[in-house]
């Protein structure tokens, strides 16, 4: 009795003579796994029929002669341009004689034959791998848009850095539902802002003059309004900033990523109770800056640390214990380091549904091409720092400029991450929301820029 496995994630499989027979089984077996199958056929009708007859799966239809290289490259292009990559490659397409003798066997007859059943394929290098380490994740295949939004917060909030107003926005589309101003005196290139998981609470840090104080947003039911008042967290001291900020679970502490001036380079992160104001600090003697700050539970916080000089080797994710005793920031793990193989985590963040959400670029020395996944959003296990999934793969760009042509890596933004893992708000090719994999565009943002923004 055979033993049926399912995939860990999907794959992206090209199956060619897909239209019947044995190549269409095999499309068949794939899409019951759940895998992306493009089908090729050179008959556009018996591709199109296996597509039909494989409906409710991810199947494409092809049409196209294997024998012409070109055909091939055609199909295994489009499966790398929207999965970043080719899984597998399934040569079923043959034909056969006719059992013609040797005398009946045409010049032309043979080198058809040789050409679909024995050349016939990609060749190297059409679908090229990622060149990193934490980009090799299989890229997700997104469910359909109503499965993939269930759960969605309804509404974000994203601060202007240019004017000093907030925008609640509705996650569907985007649209502004109220504006609110702002302290007048504030710097809105400093402003950070984090949900407090509730879908309505929202906290602020907003630098105005030398301290920076905080603030706490909240929106109505349907979002038409929103209130701004001050929390209980002491304003920090000239020479300090806010390099991150993030509501525990509980909404009831407020964690700080700080920066602090000076001749030495170095930071601390502070933990507030919202209802108290009082308040725990972590510092270290290494030199760098944490931000970023994320709650994996009620107990434990992540921050980036950013380290400078002789510890820039200790950059990377950490987990820190708030529970524990002393005040050692760099008293816990690094779960992710900031290089991996060739590549750079630009940002990563704990989430509540014990997985990490990163935004990874490859800054690695591999050659870069066609189809070359460079850069993207990545979740990985927050218990051992693994990459799962892929959850969107930036490809490589290619610029025509007669001064500098050639391919070239475009950098993904992680703005926000909501409770479940499962709703991002990102910026790369177009600032806008993922959901379970299935990018929806947005406005309030420009591309490839840092945006303060929180559901």
């Amino acid at each position: 009795m055979g033993v049926h496995v399912e995939p860990a994630v999907s794959r992206t499989v090209v199956v060619t003579g897909a239209g019947s027979g044995i190549g269409r089984a095999i499309a068949a077996a794939f899409a019951a796994l759940g895998d992306a199958v493009y089908a090729l056929d050179i008959s556009d009708d018996a591709a199109l029929e296996t597509a039909t007859q494989l409906a409710g799966h991810d199947v494409k239809p092809f049409g196209g002669d294997v024998s012409n290289y070109s055909e091939i490259e055609r199909v295994v292009e489009a499966a790398a341009g929207e999965h970043g990559r080719v899984d597998i490659m399934v040569s079923a397409a043959g034909v056969y004689d006719s059992y013609a003798g040797i005398d009946d066997t045409s010049p032309e007859l043979w080198e058809r034959i040789l050409a679909v059943n024995l050349t016939a394929g990609p060749g190297p290098g059409v679908a090229e791998p990622p060149p990193g380490r934490l980009l090799a994740a299989a890229v997700i295949i997104p469910p359909p848009a109503n499965t993939a939004v269930a759960g969605m917060p309804r509404f974000y909030v994203t601060v202007d850095h240019f004017r000093p107003v907030a925008k609640v926005r509705a996650s569907a589309t985007g649209k502004v539902l109220t504006t609110v101003s702002l302290p007048s005196r504030i710097d809105p290139k400093m402003s950070l802002v984090a949900a407090a998981g509730d879908g309505r609470g929202f906290a602020l840090a907003l630098a105005q003059g030398p301290r920076t104080r905080f603030y706490w947003l909240r929106v109505s039911a349907d979002g038409s309004s929103a209130r701004l008042t001050a929390l209980a967290a002491a304003a920090l001291p000239p020479g300090e900033s806010a390099d991150g900020i993030a509501v525990s679970p509980s909404g009831s502490r407020l964690a700080v990523a700080i920066q602090r001036s000076g001749v030495m380079e170095h930071g601390a992160v502070e933990v507030v109770s919202l209802a108290t104001g009082t308040a725990r600090t972590w510092t270290t003697g290494r030199r760098g800056f944490p931000a970023d700050v994320s709650w994996a539970d009620g107990r434990r916080l992540g921050f980036f640390w950013a380290g400078t000089g002789a510890a820039q080797s200790s950059s990377g994710l950490w987990e820190l214990d708030t529970a524990a005793p002393g005040h050692d920031l760099l008293s816990g793990r690094r779960v992710l380091p900031e290089v991996t193989g060739g590549d750079t985590v630009q940002d990563a963040q704990f989430t509540t549904a014990g997985k990490v959400i990163a935004s990874v670029t490859y800054t690695g020395t591999a050659h870069v091409s066609r189809g070359t996944v460079v850069g993207g959003i990545v979740e990985l296990s927050a218990g051992t720092g693994r990459p799962l999934r892929t959850l969107l793969a930036e490809h490589a760009a290619y610029s025509a400029d007669p001064g500098n042509a050639g391919w070239y890596i475009t950098p993904c933004q992680l703005a926000a991450v909501d409770r479940t893992a499962s709703h991002l708000l990102v910026s790369c090719d177009r600032f806008g929301r993922l959901d379970r994999g299935r990018f929806t565009p947005l406005p309030g943002a420009a591309p490839q820029t840092a945006i303060a923004a929180a559901w």
